[in-house]
């Protein structure tokens, strides 16, 4: 198989995502954006919420992402496919801290 074809493939499955991927980054930058304007620094304060959520996203992910695309926990059986889902399970905790600490900040404010 050639780059091109990989590519091609790669695309494929991207692209029914990529509205849903615009739009959380653009959410993620007007958060960052605004909580900066007013003062927000990586070392401010953060709220409770920006602590406890994350973790239940994390956890949340693993029923989440197979659920999404349209697979199950009980297919989830090779070491790759364990390591994609704890990959995405982590992206996904990481998005809601960078998301949460900016707007628990502006809500104490």
């Amino acid at each position: 198989m050639t780059i091109s074809g990989i590519l091609m493939i790669i695309w494929y499955a991207i692209k029914p995502w990529l509205g849903l991927g615009a739009l959380l980054l653009a959410l993620l930058i007007a958060a960052q954006v605004s909580a900066r304007l007013k003062g927000y620094t990586r070392n401010s304060e953060s709220g409770l919420s920006a602590k406890i959520v994350p973790p239940i996203v994390f956890v949340g992910a693993f029923f989440f992402v197979p659920w999404a695309t349209k697979s199950s926990i009980s297919y989830v059986n090779t070491w790759v496919d364990w390591s994609a889902l704890i990959a995405a399970a982590v992206a996904m905790a990481v998005y809601a801290w960078l998301l949460l600490r900016p707007l628990c900040y502006l809500r104490r404010r």
